[in-house]
């Protein structure tokens, strides 16, 4: 797990205790090395969130890292949902709707709203412009494609 991503779950209440020891095991198979990553990486079920956000702050300071801003995990989110569509074309509309989610940067998801109405429409209305499920998956991937290529990230 990706200390930006990981960031972001924390920011919307949505971080898991094994999200942490995901990030202790990816600094090590980077060869980032701490005393508390190597706790936080071998703890086990049942995990004590409060245990695990002690060994991660101390983490953070072993390894001077700082807390990154919620703007910058809410465009590494962005990115990182845009390569998951193109790697799970089935899960593509389900994975919109995250992108969709983060309404903090509205003039750059206004396809992803055009594109969350599309699917709504799709699920739920009428489906007024007889898009068929492939149809939809092809627009997706299509913004999905655009969004990583406006990103500076690669």
């Amino acid at each position: 797990m990706d200390i930006l991503l990981l960031f972001y779950k924390k920011y919307k209440g949505e971080v898991e205790p094994v999200d942490y020891i995901n990030w202790a095991l990816k600094m090590l198979e980077n060869n980032h090395f701490s005393f508390s990553i190597n706790i936080l990486s071998s703890l086990r079920e049942p995990l004590n969130i409060f245990e695990i956000e002690d060994y991660f702050r101390r983490a953070l300071k072993e390894l001077d890292l700082q807390e990154p801003l919620y703007e910058e995990c809410a465009e590494y989110y962005i990115w990182y949902l845009s390569k998951q569509i193109l790697k799970d074309k089935e899960n593509a509309l389900d994975i919109a709707y995250g992108i969709y989610k983060v309404v903090d940067y509205p003039e750059n998801l206004a396809e992803w709203f055009n594109i969350s109405e599309m699917i709504d429409d799709f699920r739920y209305g009428d489906n007024y412009l007889n898009l068929d499920k492939a149809a939809l998956i092809t627009i997706i991937m299509k913004e999905a494609q655009n969004q990583l290529e406006r990103s500076n990230r690669k």
